[in-house]
């Protein structure tokens, strides 16, 4: 096998893996993202599947940031959750993940009327109709919301261990980093590894990092999630 030669790739794809860090909220399948813009009437910019996949061809991060902000508009409901869920499992496990650590950021959903708990036992319902896939929760305070949102998504968090959430991380919203970036100097880079109750200084670093602003940051939307953070 060639390095990064088709042998390689196939490679790739028939081993077991493990996913130490991805967003639900950034792990949407093209269809399922799609199914739920059309449940809420839509977008005159996007009409069309071809046109949604387009959009997510990163042209730098800033757009990255709107289209994280863009998505989000479409989860509304828990029963929405649960379907994404189910929909990123299904995607995992034709992978072959066999093992995801998966966050989920109830602040951002919080002028909604969703909370930590309802959230947790949606997504649990969705990832338990995916057999072969071991999935454990994330609940990200999202520190811009400032310490008192943190501690309301702290005590919840703790309240439904049950669900498998196993630990809370610190991020920054996509919206904050945004608005630094236009403000001035970039805000601070996030810090959401996981932290689990009990464990002191059991941080585990995880995932890639932040994509570079700049024009060559792009990627085929077609494979993975919409957003694929």
């Amino acid at each position: 096998m060639t390095a990064g030669g088709p042998g390689v790739r196939a490679w790739l794809d028939r081993i077991p893996k493990v996913e130490l860090h991805v967003h639900l909220e950034g792990a949407i399948p093209l269809d399922a993202l799609w199914t739920l813009v059309r449940k809420y009437g839509g977008d005159p910019d996007v009409p069309d599947r071809a046109a949604l996949e387009r959009r997510f061809t990163y042209r730098d991060f800033p757009h990255f940031l709107d289209m994280w902000v863009w998505k989000n508009r479409f989860l509304r409901e828990y029963d929405d959750f649960a379907f994404i869920a189910e929909a990123a499992a299904h995607d995992f496990a034709a992978q072959r993940i066999r093992y995801a650590e998966v966050f989920f950021s109830p602040p951002d959903f919080a002028d909604r009327g969703l909370r930590t708990s309802g959230l947790a036992a949606a997504i649990r319902s969705g990832l338990d109709l995916v057999p072969g896939v071991e999935i454990a929760l994330v609940a990200d305070l999202v520190r811009d919301f400032g310490p008192a949102a943190a501690d309301v998504t702290l005590s919840e968090a703790a309240e439904v261990r049950g669900f498998g959430v196993i630990g809370v991380g610190a991020g920054v919203s996509a919206g904050a980093v945004r608005r630094g970036l236009r403000t001035g100097p970039a805000a601070r880079a996030p810090d959401d590894r996981p932290r689990r109750r009990g464990s002191g200084a059991g941080q585990r670093p995880g995932g890639a990092p932040a994509p570079e602003a700049g024009p060559d940051w792009t990627r085929d939307a077609g494979r993975g999630g919409s957003c694929s953070a």
